[in-house]
């Protein structure tokens, strides 16, 4: 899902990075007040819902997410369905699995339904300061993903090769506000002369608690951008001139959670879209939805 110059500005929110006994990560043992967007468990807490990582929970915890999105452009519409695994592995590391699954892909008069790349990904909080109203935090990301789709359809759902995700979030999680930045890439692989375009993400929001109850619930308003740049493909091992994209979507998603369940629903347009070459399958609009379970 993703400038073919990543740069990363983690000073935006102002931290200053320490070194505690077990390297550059310190988790300080601070009861934090159970006030606006902390009033629930850090998993339970406000995230994105467009863009990626940020998925740092305790140690143990385990949950279930169903994302649904639908994409709406000209003479082009997709549908998916995403089933998740999210799981702490340590109170810093996570691992996430994901299964894309196309419900239908319509481009022009041409029509798929598929499964896509399977997607195992780890991230690690090296930098975490807490105070009693506020987490700074900021991590690495790091996924891969397996062809588990289809490559050779006339509209692919894989890269048909293996790809890898590096990528750095920064975040400020404060009882009333929210902000975070992102910024990573995705370098595909090639198979049989074919290789995908290397993919750049882009990313930045900011989110406001509109109401909580300690310890009950949080609902929380929040307006992200992606932004997405995707690099020309080498098909049998001629570039592709009509392939390739640079997109922005913004908008505004509405999130609530209880002590189990959280739910993410919101919608994104398309205020920048600049297709490579001849295509004229420009992007108008995103509406997507996010739906978790704490075991």
């Amino acid at each position: 899902m993703i400038k073919q110059k990543v740069i990363f500005l983690p000073i935006l929110f102002g931290f200053s990075l320490g070194f505690g006994a077990d390297g550059i990560f310190q988790k300080d043992k601070i009861e934090q007040l159970k006030i606006g967007n902390l009033a629930l468990p850090t998993s339970q807490q406000p995230g994105p819902l467009l863009g990626f990582g940020q998925n740092i929970v305790d140690k143990g915890d385990l949950q279930a997410y169903l994302y649904v999105d639908y994409l709406h452009g000209f003479r082009k519409s997709w549908t998916e369905i995403w089933p998740t695994i999210l799981y702490g592995i340590k109170d810093n590391l996570s691992l996430f699995v994901q299964l894309p699954i196309t419900l239908k892909f319509k481009l022009n008069n041409q029509v798929s339904r598929s499964v896509e790349d399977l997607l195992v990904q780890f991230e690690y909080a090296f930098y975490e300061k807490n105070k009693e109203t506020s987490t700074n935090q900021v991590t690495f990301v790091a996924n891969m993903t397996l062809p588990t789709g289809s490559a050779n359809d006339q509209l692919p759902s894989s890269f048909g090769a293996p790809s890898y995700f590096l990528g750095l979030t920064a975040s400020h999680m404060g009882d009333n506000w929210y902000p975070f930045v992102s910024t990573g890439a995705i370098i595909t692989t090639s198979n049989n002369d074919t290789k995908f375009g290397n993919q750049f993400l882009y990313e930045c929001g900011v989110c406001k608690n509109i109401s909580y109850v300690a310890n009950k619930w949080i609902l929380s308003g929040m307006v992200e951008m992606h932004g997405l740049y995707i690099q020309r493909s080498t098909i049998a091992g001629t570039i592709d001139p009509n392939s390739g994209w640079n997109d922005i979507l913004v908008g505004p998603s509405l999130w609530f959670s209880t002590q189990r369940f959280v739910g993410q629903a919101g919608i994104a347009w398309s205020v920048y879209h600049k297709l490579f070459g001849n295509q004229i399958n420009k992007h108008n609009y995103y509406v997507t939805a996010d739906i978790g379970w704490k075991f």
